[in-house]
């Protein structure tokens, strides 16, 4: 995915575009996260109270050990009928199937969840984990970039 701008130099137009990265997704965001030590339901309200979908979990020395969803809690809990303040969160968080780089781009994350069937994908730096990509800050950068590209061709189209 990229974003368009018109660039006028001697009365030339052409698109200069530039790469949109997951870093440029996610920026200015706090990185939600619970410890590999809680419970699913002190998991459950962190995510209720934060209105998000999924979240990332870490061990003591910060590093990803997995992610919990919506659809985890749904699938392992609540269908088998256990108890989320007695049931371990490393219970019932989906396997770690794969992450996305800040380098990487929105297609390239979009093509991921596709392959594993997720909505979310945790962001790493090399080993250090960043954040969380959903699904949904993919469809913002989609319609975002395709209302730079109307503007665009509005704006060529007026010219």
């Amino acid at each position: 995915m990229k974003t368009s701008r018109w660039k006028s130099e001697n009365n030339k137009r052409e698109v200069v575009e530039k790469m949109v990265t997951i870093r440029d997704v996610i920026s200015n965001r706090e990185p939600y996260f619970v410890p590999d030590t809680a419970t699913v339901l002190e998991a459950a309200q962190y995510m209720a109270e934060r209105k998000i979908g999924g979240v990332c979990v870490l061990n003591a020395d910060g590093r990803l050990v997995g992610i919990l969803t919506e659809r985890d809690l749904l699938n392992r809990i609540v269908l088998e009928r256990r108890d989320p303040a007695t049931v371990p969160i490393m219970e019932a968080m989906g396997e770690l199937q794969a992450v996305i780089e800040t380098t990487d781009t929105p297609h390239e994350a979009l093509e991921r969840m596709e392959m594993i069937g997720r909505r979310h994908l945790p962001v790493v730096e090399g080993e250090r984990w960043i954040g969380m990509l959903s699904m949904r800050d993919i469809l913002r950068v989609e319609v975002s970039e395709q209302g730079d590209e109307l503007k665009l061709l509005h704006e060529y189209i007026n010219t």
